[in-house]
Order: C-alpha cells, then structure tokens, then sequence
C-alpha cells in the first residue's frame, strides 16, 4: 500500500501514463468470431441432435405401447418389448453422452481460437493506442472512461469483416 501511495504521485504528475479495463467474456461473448463459431457448431452438429430427438420419440412411442397394450399383451411380448425400450434408452444415453462430449470438445477448441483471438486484439490495441497497461479479470472498479471493450470490439469487428471479404 505505501508503494502505491509512493507511485501514483508520479503518475499522476507525468500524466502519460495510459490504463485502460477490459471486459473479456463480454468481448468473447460479443465477437463475431464466436458468434460465427457458435453457428458453425449448431449447423454441424444438428443432424445428430436431429437424430437423437427422433429416437426420443422413438422411445416415448415404444413406452406409450407398452402402457397401452400392459393387459392385452402376452407376458412373452411385455417382456421383449420391455427389453426392446430399455436397450433403446441406454442407446440414446450413450449417444446423448457422445454427443456432449464431442460438442464440448469442439467448443472448446473454437473457443480457445476465439480466445486468442481476442488476447491479440487486446494487445494490438494497447500498442496501437499507447496503452501502458489494459488490466482485466478481477478488477472491481473500472470506470467508464478506461473502459475500452468497446473499441476493441470495433476492432475485432473489422479484422472479421476484413477477412470475410478476403475469402
């Protein structure tokens, strides 16, 4: 604490000293980037979760017959469909299982892209803007005027825009 009070009268009296705050997630959250990965995610991964609601329905069928025909059933045919339902929830479980395991694993490699893309940008904007420092996570305070989301949103905005119409 007394180093602090020891520095900031010589920061405040060179007054060339440039801070600015940072809000990443929101930065991760807002990019288009992630907004791109976040579609191209859904789009790739519909069709199984197509499938897998499919056999839900599949199941929930199967377990509406079974309580539908309970007395007009053999006891033979309650057991094989009996067996036939359980065999087919543990089969979507383990899909279902699959699938969000594969989901996060492809989320969280687009998002560790997203990521680093973001930490560029971050710095390319200090360097760009003469920053000294850009602090981010745990601050408590940041007031608005040091706030510079914003600007390296716009920044990550046009690097987007630009690469989209390279390709």
């Amino acid at each position: 604490m007394l180093v602090g009070l020891l520095v900031s009268p010589v920061v405040l009296a060179e007054g060339t000293d440039r801070v600015g705050f940072v809000d990443i997630p929101y930065l991760i959250q807002k990019a288009p980037q992630a907004v791109e990965a976040e579609r191209r995610l859904e789009a790739e991964f519909a069709p199984r979760q197509a499938e897998l609601a499919a056999e839900r329905e599949r199941l929930a069928a199967m377990n509406a017959e079974l309580a539908d025909l309970q007395s007009s059933m053999s006891e033979s045919d309650k057991l094989q469909l009996d067996r036939e339902v359980r065999a087919l929830e543990r089969r979507i479980k383990r899909s279902d299982q699959d699938f969000r395991e594969e989901l996060n694993i492809q989320k969280n490699n687009e998002f560790k892209q997203v990521r680093e893309r973001v930490l560029d940008a971050i710095a390319r904007f200090g360097r760009e803007h003469d920053y000294d420092l850009i602090v981010s996570d745990g601050v408590l305070y940041a007031n608005k005027r040091i706030d510079v989301t914003e600007r390296i949103l716009e920044a990550l905005n046009i690097e987007f825009a630009q690469r989209r119409s390279a390709n």
